[in-house]
């Protein structure tokens, strides 16, 4: 059974209507007063009203949209439920992906509230309606016209302003998980640049080493006598430690350089 709620008149509300005492509203207040015919408002009143959540939503829409430009919102969600990528290996670690596709849906849900609270507010641009659920990813949550009332979700307290701080709040923690996900994006291809590098190193080394021990045997093999296969022998043995003793004194030099 659900609970009796005490009716709202003009005295429960501020004498005027400015941005600061719209934000102090209930979005459930704000969300009945935007409805013409409420019974509450006289018509001055009422276009007044309308006036002033406009102008508030606005303003939170461009801070949210100043935000999202930033950190590229389009790419963020193209990147988080982009899955195949991973599958091949983890260019993004799959735990920001997943923190940072929640974090979106939470930012759909709270621009949906937004955008019933004062529908002529353009929010497309947190919207781009081109990014598909990844297979296995929980279905996105219901849109605006399934939105759950705050004065029906139990959430009565909840104000404009809170709206607004959350919508800033989740969308800043999105552009610091995106920073995170593209620094590690880039570790993975700098690392696989590497693991590139140090192939080609042994494969140049291995063919270099088969001909110098071709180059060096075949002295060897040609001389006339042991004695000079012997002195062949021990210069290659000398020349070989000569060489491991400069490259042992150029990594200490540069282990020293890097500490």
């Amino acid at each position: 059974m659900s609970e009796h709620r005490p009716e709202l008149t003009r005295t429960d509300l501020p004498e005027e209507f400015t941005p600061e005492t719209v934000r102090r509203l209930p979005i459930s207040v704000v969300r009945r007063l935007s409805r013409p015919g409420n019974g509450v408002l006289r018509p001055e009143e009422q276009a007044s009203f309308d006036a002033v959540v406009h102008e508030v939503m606005s303003e939170t829409a461009g801070r949210v949209s100043r935000q999202l430009s930033r950190s590229d919102w389009a790419t963020v969600l193209r990147d988080t439920n982009t899955r195949g990528g991973r599958r091949g290996g983890s260019a993004r670690p799959s735990k920001v992906d997943e923190h940072v596709r929640r974090l979106a849906s939470r930012i759909d849900q709270q621009v949906d509230v937004a955008e019933a609270l004062a529908p002529g507010v353009d929010w497309s641009f947190a919207q781009p309606g081109s990014e598909s659920p990844a297979a296995g990813d929980p279905e996105p949550p219901a849109k605006a016209g399934a939105v759950v009332p705050a004065d029906e979700s139990g959430d009565q307290a909840e104000t404009v302003s809170d709206l607004e701080q959350r919508l800033t709040e989740q969308v800043e923690l999105v552009e610091v998980m995106s920073e995170i996900a593209d620094v590690s994006k880039r570790t993975y291809e700098l690392e696989q640049q590497r693991d590139l590098q140090n192939t080609r190193g042994v494969f140049f080394g291995f063919v270099v080493s088969v001909a110098v021990l071709v180059a060096g045997w075949a002295p060897v093999v040609a001389a006339d006598d042991w004695g000079q296969r012997v002195w062949i022998l021990c210069l290659t043995v000398g020349t070989c430690v000569v060489a491991g003793a400069v490259y042992a004194l150029i990594r200490t030099w540069q282990n020293r350089a890097s500490s």
